[in-house]
């Protein structure tokens, strides 16, 4: 089987899966808009299938699966798309690196990480029904990896700079990373304190008021 030909089945197999999900999923039409556009796109790769590039087609029918899942809660990850073109285009999906603060969302990312090794080497699998498991788990891996990066944005990662506090009135302040709290009093540090990764700003606020020194 050539590139073209892999990829054809893979489009045809995700447009199975998204077609199947239309019939119960709140975002019915959309999803029938993506399975009818992997549908054209797993034509366009069949008939092309003597090239060294995307067909045009195919490509153009991609893309309108990747907006179309774009623009709705659809549960498909636009990232799952890249594995349909992956055997022509030589782009597999990544993991981009998240750098999460909080231990527990690295212990989450590591295993997401370990998912996608275990997962990505059986997508060519001549039986079917495991090709067709390893898109799905590879749809839940992906979401459950946007799911995780949306938690790193509110918590911290471990690379970002301090956030200032400045109250209008009085001489402290303080500066705050995922997990950690400096209060200072003028120049002096008042206190270092470890705090939740979810920590809120009125939290923060209110151990700037009263949080006692924790030095002599």
């Amino acid at each position: 089987m050539n590139q073209h030909m892999k990829a054809a089945a893979r489009a045809q197999l995700l447009a199975g899966i998204v077609r199947a999900r239309a019939k119960s999923h709140a975002e019915g039409a959309a999803l029938r808009t993506i399975g009818r556009n992997l549908a054209q796109a797993a034509k366009g790769l069949r008939e092309a299938a003597d090239t060294d590039r995307m067909p045009d087609e195919a490509d153009q029918a991609i893309w309108r699966a990747r907006m179309a899942a774009a623009r709705a809660e659809t549960g498909i990850p636009t990232a799952v798309f890249d594995y349909v073109t992956a055997p022509v285009t030589g782009y597999a999906p990544e993991l981009p690196d998240l750098l999460p603060a909080d231990p527990e969302h690295v212990s989450r990312e590591n295993e997401l990480r370990a998912r996608l090794l275990d997962l990505a080497g059986h997508l060519d699998c001549r039986e079917e029904d495991v090709a067709k498991a390893v898109l799905v788990a590879l749809i839940r891996l992906h979401s459950d990896y946007d799911r995780l990066a949306a938690e790193v944005a509110l918590h911290g990662r471990a690379d970002q700079a301090p956030k200032s506090y400045r109250p209008h009135t009085g001489t402290r302040t303080a500066a705050h990373l995922p997990g950690h709290l400096t209060v200072f009093d003028g120049g002096l540090i008042l206190a270092e304190l470890e705090v939740p990764y979810d920590i809120t700003p009125g939290d923060i606020w209110q151990l700037i008021r009263t949080v006692q020194p924790t030095h002599a």
